[in-house]
């Protein structure tokens, strides 16, 4: 809801449900309603919308007159805002190159437990394996060529041998 409003605010401006008689609000850009971080640029909550990093809708003000009124003003550069919002954007980026190692910590640590939870292969087995391996490397290749000359059923009939030797390797 909130993000319709601020659409709607974009297109039509805030003052769009007022009697033409009403008084018009006069937001200042140094007001608390607006968006500090959309005055430097852009606002971070508009960045990741529709992923785990969703910051949600940003409820202040986000109004390009505003902004061009701060770039204007003599207080531009003076105010801090720059520096808030650099300070935040390094948080976000900490903040998600933490989440990064942490799924590549988990990613490594899950590929360890597979790799320990196979018993590696013994001298009989490793024969076996490799034998299983060549036979599935022939049938392969008999597959595709009867693919080519057009024998899809006998193919498909290979192809389901295939599978049963590759769990069996």
């Amino acid at each position: 809801m909130i993000s319709v409003a601020q659409l709607l605010d974009e297109l039509m401006g805030r003052d769009r449900n007022l009697a033409p008689d009403e008084k018009r609000s006069n937001v200042r850009w140094d007001h608390e309603s607006v968006c500090k971080y959309y005055l430097c640029g852009f606002c971070p909550a508009e960045l990741f919308t529709n992923t785990r990093s969703d910051l949600g809708p940003c409820e202040k003000i986000h109004d390009e007159n505003l902004r061009k009124q701060y770039e204007k003003s003599s207080r531009f550069m003076k105010v801090g805002y720059e520096r808030d919002f650099l300070r935040y954007l390094e948080s976000l980026l900490a903040e998600v190159e933490r989440r990064i190692r942490r799924g590549h910590a988990r990613l490594a640590l899950s590929q360890n437990q597979q790799s320990s939870g196979a018993a590696g292969p013994t001298g009989k087995n490793e024969e076996k394996i490799q034998v299983l391996t060549e036979k599935i490397h022939v049938l392969l290749q008999q597959i595709e060529e009867l693919g080519s000359e057009g024998k899809v059923e006998e193919a498909q009939g290979m192809m389901k041998l295939v599978e049963q030797l590759k769990e069996e390797r």
